[in-house]
């Protein structure tokens, strides 16, 4: 008994998926549409006793085995089955609006079964009568029907049924109302059907034969072009053989190609062999599809399902009797363009648009007479990069062919896409234009095929035939043999060139071999008279495809004619004999061609784009896939361009502060990433920097079709378990941890996996991370231990072995447990691969394991990035009271995934003890020990100085944030997003874009914080209206805004940081005023009020506290931004908001009763009094904070705050002129800070130790000082940190005797560079130095328009300084301008800023007396400069030829002589810092011998 059953709508359904669908991820939802609704039939049929037979495409074929006695009760078995499944499902709705439909035939008879293929592979097929009936029967069932044959109703109970009788088809209709596991994959795959069609006389024994024949002979053609034999299944007339190129395991390259030319191979041998064959028809198609398993547990298939499937049916019925192919076939192929013949368009069925269609005629020998040249031609705008080398190999070659008189061969050997065809371009350009003949060829793989082609094609285009028309080809040919070749002689080359000499006598003789002879003899012949004239080059791109005659011919012509010949190779082919021994010739020189570097692969990228910028996440985007392989590299940046997922912006207009975050992106990339120049100098071009869309996730863009065959060709190549493998990496990332990928892999053992793993690495598809890059100068990286305590038994006991970390559980991050993708394009690949429901499991299971894992490491305490956030936020629980986030449901060999619950957001109770140890109460603050600087500084000393590694807290344990943040936040966050989790998402983004921020990362919290936005969506211009897409709680829209000031600040967007930091402390509950008015009442309440009011914080804070601890954290951090943007700008106004947001800040600080917290506080406020010329309240915080810093040495937080006050009092130190103690504590803080991993202090204290280096005159130090900052700032993106460098540079240059850390060009340039960004724009300070100096070095040239630019500019900026160290520098250098002026410059030089009077120069120092009385280092040199600047006002000024040198004169003298530093003793005692402990060892004796040496 036979059933066989298809749905209506499926083929309809696929159509409208292949026009609708945007990638190959929708395809998903029609594999499991169809797997879903196949599987819950099959179940049905093997509940009723049936079993399954085939599943093809939409097409299910039941049997139902049983004796002659017991048929008309099976029949009438099976058709109350047939009617159950038509009433459950016969119509599927899907939200596609296509409704599947179900048509079921029904025989009943005897059936054949027969066993075809050979011994590897075996097919199941079952032939007969009942075979054509129920495929009749299924065919006149329309939707919702079932028909039985006239046989079957003739043996079934027929009282049972109600029927209507279609006599004329002898049938009768009754009347009715494993899912994918890692196996399953997308991949684009060539399919191939076969069609035979046999005679109706034909015997069934003889077709059996017939079809074994068949079958042997396709499987044996197809497996050796690299495909498969899918399936094989009977209809009416025939049998038709389903093959497959591209299964998993199977790619192979020109996959096209190979199954066209074996599909012409089986046409041909059915038309001949198979003597009872009527008609052979083969459709081929190309395209995505399913690869996996459909079907119920019990039976299921390994099948292929997509639109293409349907096409290449639909095709075999369209054109019979041809090869016939569809157009991406035809392109793919790469094919001739006369192998193939265009078809009519002819209308299928379900199917709207199939596109044009060819047949194919087979392989034709080629003519050659059309452009076979490079296929590359020479970008005048995009120069060769990083090929110097093998350009000046080709220069020696045509050295050594001058002067040797010798054949010269060059081969460039390198993989595709390496630019063999590029440098083969510029090499044609190069020889063109020194005027020698250059005849180019490219090759294809099937011209190795036809003997003597390249030679053939190389003398056409010598003899200038190949693109001359047909009949002038025989004149132009004897025009160029007449005067080189005897006219007898022409005909040789008849059937070579496709002309018609007469046939000479004497050729007429000559058998084939002395034929070939005499061409050769002439060949060379015509190459040696050319050869007089000048030089010949010969250009064959892609010569592995060249043939073995040719090979040789070219070897002889080396040896024996003195020409040049430059071929590329690809070494993934094996060469002939002939070419091998070619090689070994000694005139021969294989070279390799290397993958671009870094720097050049991104400049290629930015010529592609038509930028002189990309932002950085498009650069990991582009390194991470091309691996410094330029094609993939052009075909990247067109696939983004074709995607329109970049945007574009001016880099010449001005830079603007914005009033918008969403309109903050543009700047952000023209002020922090300049980092590749302009392609061209040219002043009026007009250049552009791009970024990238916000709503853009880079990682989760497909690959281009061109670069994702490559990679799964690769990726095919390797074994199962290392295809497996490398799918699961490639969920992780780019890079990935051992555990994590055990944790993927959960039924291998960890022998398995570090087995497999050691394989791949040792062919370089893995690489161990600390591998690839120096060993870092800082001790090894230690692992630190994450203990998850807590929990109760119970839940101990549900999280099971299987468990992401286990008690006391040690994770290497920075050892060789973590690995990297070493072969481009392969992870992005390999995770396309994967279907989507499968993909977002695994994702999903990621981010499970990696949950517990963000947050500080463990010697921070491992507490939150944004502190206290998981006690500030109110997650939404699971309704199951779970954490899990996915189930399985066993239902037999094959394991279903089924999401069930979402992934949560972390909890309290997740929490690895944040911040548990109890802080001591304000009472305790106030009976500290009030402690000495002298006591403290001591006990700084004592710490650093101690060997034992139990209590050096510094060494023993490292900080590991940066890798967390690497390899678990940014992670996470992508799991989150590809899973849709955007609350959790957004969660992990504001901890990355935190953790960031404490790394000095600007521009990556600008990241971060700007993919959170598009979480969010656009605000709306109406606060009733705005509806945000994550719901998120007023603590995270408050920590949003306060992470989004930070950034602002740091990138010099002042406006918008003040109104970020003020939305945070509204949305905190703390109002800041906007009034004068409302600045007094609230200073009023912060002072007598507040310390009233506050509550003391309990010993040992619930959850409930630990909310109000976030809180007041926030809040200090805002007002901490807010007293540093008011006092940027001085005016009284701001002046009197920033002292309140100071004293908000302090009161603040103390109500959170954490001492880091509060010494940290203090050191602030220090540095804001300083700041505006606060002496007493100045040295008062300081105070202050020695007396609260007693319990800061028990956690790298205290450490922190210590480093910072230890920074702080240098700094004092140095304002103050004691230099020696000043360049002390510079060291010992700069060694605390660099084993905190903090570059952003690391950075302030090497700017201080310079200060007091170079005022010390120690010129020695201040270069080694600024080597280690260039180290430190140089790869990022730290334009202020750069101002500061150069600044310090330009100082160096001018007082520094000859000594440079970097030329002055390179200052100049930066300055000019980055003068209008926003970041230096609004540093006021650092760009009055940094103007005032670049006037004094033009002024020392003499340049007097180019010194009148910058001091007009500092002219302006000096009235918007402080007196701070930068501010009070600057002053210094403005003023000596002004002795410049007043002493040097005539009148008649400054054209738009004439010289000051004396009075109004004399208001200039009275201002820095007033101004700057917290910086007193500067006051006595200051002095001189002004009896200086007096005495000279008293003189006429010289005439402008009289002008010499003005550092030669009085401002020298003042530099050297300026006795006005409190000490001058050189520093005692060995500096703890090993960096620069030769260089602070000067003596003084070196000092005070240059002092008497410039005296004279």
């Amino acid at each position: 008994m036979d059933m066989k059953m298809s749905d209506t709508g499926f083929t309809a359904l696929m159509d409208r998926f292949s026009l609708t669908c945007k990638s190959e991820r929708d395809m998903d939802k029609l594999a499991h549409i169809f797997s879903y609704y196949i599987s819950d039939i099959v179940e049905h049929v093997l509940c009723f006793g049936g079993d399954i037979l085939n599943i093809t495409g939409n097409v299910l074929l039941a049997l139902w085995t049983v004796e002659q006695n017991q048929l008309s009760d099976i029949i009438t078995l099976v058709a109350k089955c047939s009617l159950e499944i038509q009433e459950k499902f016969g119509i599927y709705h899907t939200r596609e609006g296509q409704d599947l439909q179900l048509q079921i035939g029904l025989s009943a008879g005897r059936i054949s079964q027969v066993i075809v293929g050979d011994e590897q592979r075996q097919y199941l097929l079952v032939i007969g009568r009942n075979v054509d009936d129920v495929q009749l029967a299924q065919r006149l069932a329309q939707a919702n029907e079932i028909v039985l044959s006239w046989n079957c109703w003739m043996l079934c109970e027929q009282y049972m049924f109600e029927v209507e009788i279609m006599k004329e088809y002898e049938a009768v209709k009754i009347d009715v109302g494993q899912p994918m596991e890692y196996i399953s994959e997308f991949r684009t795959v060539t399919m191939v059907l076969v069609s035979l069609e046999f005679h109706q006389t034909a015997w069934m024994l003889h077709l059996c034969h017939l079809i074994q024949e068949a079958a042997s002979y396709i499987s044996r053609v197809i497996e050796k072009g690299g495909g498969q034999l899918s399936r094989i299944f009977m209809f009416e007339k025939g049998c038709m053989f389903l093959c497959v190129f591209g299964f998993p395991g199977d790619k192979k390259p020109d996959e096209c190609a190979h199954a066209l030319e074996s599909s012409f191979s089986i046409f041909n041998f059915c038309w001949e062999n198979l003597a009872e064959t009527k008609l052979v028809s083969i459709s081929i198609t190309n395209g995505p599809v399913f690869c996996g398993m459909v079907g119920a547990v019990a039976r299921h298939e390994y099948t292929v399902i997509g639109p293409k499937v349907s096409l290449v049916a639909r095709m075999i019925t369209a054109y019979p009797g041809l090869v016939s192919c569809d157009e991406v076939t035809y392109l793919r192929s790469m094919l001739p363009t006369y192998n193939f013949k265009k078809l009519p368009e002819k209308m299928m069925k379900n199917i709207s648009n199939p596109g044009k269609m060819y047949e194919y005629l087979g392989h034709k020998r080629c003519i050659m007479f059309g452009k076979r040249h490079l296929v590359r031609e020479r970008n005048e705008n995009h120069p060769l990069l990083d090929r110097e080398k093998e350009l000046e190999t080709f220069r020696m070659a045509q050295q050594g062919c001058l002067h040797q008189k010798k054949g010269q061969a060059i081969l460039y050997e390198g993989g595709k896409g390496y630019g063999k065809s590029q440098l083969l371009a510029e090499i044609n350009l190069l020889a063109q234009k020194e005027g020698h003949r250059v005849l180019p060829l490219k090759l294809k793989e099937a011209d190795s095929k036809q003997r003597f082609y390249a030679i053939q094609t190389l003398m056409a285009i010598f003899f200038e035939i190949d693109t001359c028309p047909a009949y002038y080809r025989q004149e132009c040919l004897h025009k160029q043999l007449c005067e080189m070749v005897e006219e007898p002689l022409h005909c040789l080359f008849n059937d070579l060139f496709f002309v018609k000499f007469p046939l000479s006598f004497e050729v007429s003789h000559m058998d084939d071999l002395t034929r070939q002879k005499k061409i050769k003899a002439c060949f060379f012949q015509v190459l040696q008279e050319a050869l007089r004239e000048t030089q010949l080059i010969f250009l064959i791109d892609e010569a592995q495809h060249m043939d073995a005659a040719s090979w040789e011919f070219l070897g002889t012509l080396l040896s024996s004619v003195p020409i040049i010949m430059v071929m590329t190779l690809t070494p993934t082919f094996t060469l002939c004999g002939e070419a091998q021994h070619f090689l070994q010739s000694p005139h021969a020189m294989l070279m390799p061609i290397s993958k671009l570097a870094v720097n050049s692969l991104l400049r290629m990228a930015c010529w592609e784009l038509g930028v002189v910028s990309i932002p950085q996440e498009l650069q990991i985007y582009l390194l991470h896939r091309c691996f410094g392989n330029p094609l993939y590299c052009e075909v990247l940046c067109q696939d983004l361009l074709s995607k329109d997922i970049l945007l574009f912006h001016d880099l010449q207009k001005v830079e603007e502060e914005n009033s918008k975050w969403e309109t903050l992106s543009a700047n952000t990339t023209k002020s922090t990433m300049y980092s590749i120049p302009p392609a061209s100098s040219e002043e009026d071009l007009e250049l552009y920097v791009c970024t990238v869309k916000e709503d853009v996730n880079l990682d989760a863009v497909l690959l281009p079709p061109l670069l994702k065959e490559i990679a799964v060709i690769q990726l095919d190549q390797l074994s199962p378990e290392e295809q497996l493998l490398v799918k699961c990496a490639a969920v992780i990332g780019h890079s990935f941890h051992i555990g994590l990928l055990q944790h993927l892999l959960p039924g291998w053992g960890k022998h398995k996996l570090l087995r497999v793993l050691r394989a791949l690495v040792d062919i370089h598809v893995f690489r161990w991370c600390n591998k690839s890059q120096e060993l870092p100068v800082e001790p090894k990286l230690m692992p630190f231990s994450i203990e998850i305590i807590g929990k109760t038994k119970a839940e101990k006991k549900k999280s099971g072995a299987g468990s992401p970390l286990e008690l006391n559980e040690e994770l290497f991050l920075p050892q060789p447990e973590v690995l990297e993708f070493g072969v481009p394009l392969l992870r992005a690949a390999a995770w396309e691969l994967w279907p989507k429901v499968q993909q977002i499991a695994l994702h999903l299971k990621c981010a499970w394991f990696l949950q517990p894992l963000a947050c500080r490491c463990g010697s921070c305490q491992r507490g939150d990035f944004v502190p206290f956030h998981r006690f500030a936020i109110c997650p939404i629980k699971s309704s199951r009271g779970t954490f899990r986030f996915c189930s399985y449901r066993d239902t037999g060999s094959v394991l279903t995934q089924v999401t069930t619950d979402k992934l949560q957001l972390p909890l309290p109770k997740d929490s690895f003890q944040l911040q548990e140890k109890p802080s001591r109460s304000r009472e305790a603050f106030a009976s500290e020990h009030c402690r000495t600087e002298e006591e403290f500084l001591d006990q700084v000393s004592r710490k650093l100085a101690q060997t034992s590694p139990e209590k050096d807290v510094l060494t023993t344990k490292p900080c590991h944030c940066e890798e967390i943040l690497k390899l678990v936040l940014w992670p996470l966050t992508q799991h989150c997003l590809i899973t849709g989790e955007n609350a959790c998402a957004f969660y992990y983004l504001l901890e990355a874009a935190a953790a960031s921020l404490d790394l000095s990362d600007n521009y990556m919290a600008f990241f971060y914080l700007r993919k959170a936005s598009s979480l969010l969506g656009q605000p709306s211009a109406f606060s009733f209206l705005k509806k945000r897409k994550v719901k998120i709680c007023q603590f995270q829209e408050a920590a949003f805004c306060r992470l989004r000031s930070e950034v602002c600040f740091n990138m010099g967007q002042i406006t918008l940081a003040k109104k970020l930091a003020r939305q945070a402390l509204h949305l905190l509950k703390k109002n800041f005023p906007w009034t004068w008015f409302g600045v007094l009442f609230q200073t009023f309440l912060e002072k007598y009020w507040h310390p009233c009011s506050m509550s003391q914080p309990p010993d040992n804070p619930d959850e409930n506290s630990k909310k109000k601890l976030a809180v007041l954290q926030q809040r200090v951090h805002c007002l901490s931004l807010l007293w540093q943007l008011y006092n940027l700008e001085a005016t009284a106004s701001s002046r009197r908001f920033a002292c309140l947001a100071t004293l908000m800040q302090k009161n603040s600080a103390e109500e959170f009763a954490n001492e880091a917290q509060v010494v940290s506080t203090y050191v602030a406020l220090s540095q804001f009094s300083q700041n505006v010329g606060d002496r007493e309240q100045w040295l008062h915080c300081e105070r202050m904070a020695i007396q609260k810093s007693s319990r800061c040495w028990f956690s790298r937080e205290g450490w922190l705050a210590t480093a910072q006050l230890v920074q702080a009092l240098a700094y004092t130190k140095l304002c103050l002129g004691h230099l020696d103690l000043s360049i002390k504590l510079g060291f010992q803080a700069y060694e605390i800070s660099r084993h905190l991993r903090k570059p952003a202090l690391e950075n302030l204290v090497l700017s201080v130790l310079f200060r007091s280096a170079f005022l010390k005159k120690k010129f020695d130090l201040c270069v080694h000082v600024l080597d280690s900052q260039w180290a430190l700032i140089s790869q990022g993106h730290n334009i202020l940190g750069l101002a500061c460098f150069y600044s310090a540079c330009l100082d160096l240059l001018l007082y520094g005797k000859g000594l440079r850390c970097r030329p002055f060009g390179e200052c100049l340039r930066f300055i000019q560079y980055h003068e209008h960004s926003c970041i230096l724009t609004s540093q006021s300070n650092v760009m009055l130095g940094v103007h005032s100096s670049l006037a004094m070095w033009f002024a020392q040239d003499s340049q007097w328009h180019l010194f009148e630019h910058h001091f007009s500019k500092a002219h302006q900026l000096v009235r918007r300084t402080n007196a701070s160290l930068f501010g009070s520098h600057g002053f210094v250098r403005f003023l000596e301008c002004h002795m410049l002026t007043s002493q040097r410059v005539p009148g008649a030089v400054l054209m738009h800023a004439p010289p000051e009077t004396q009075t109004q120069v004399s208001k200039y120092f009275k201002e820095f007396f007033s101004r700057c009385v917290t910086c007193p280092v500067y006051h006595q040199w200051v002095s001189k400069l002004k009896a200086s600047v007096m005495r000279c006002g008293k003189r006429e000024f010289m005439s402008l030829n009289n002008i010499i040198r003005p550092f030669d004169t009085c401002l020298a003298r003042i530099w050297i002589e300026g006795n006005f530093l409190e000490e001058n003793k050189s520093l005692e005692g060995n500096v703890p810092m090993q960096r620069f402990d030769r260089v602070a060892d000067v003596k003084e004796n070196r000092d005070e011998e240059e002092i008497q040496e410039c005296k004279c």
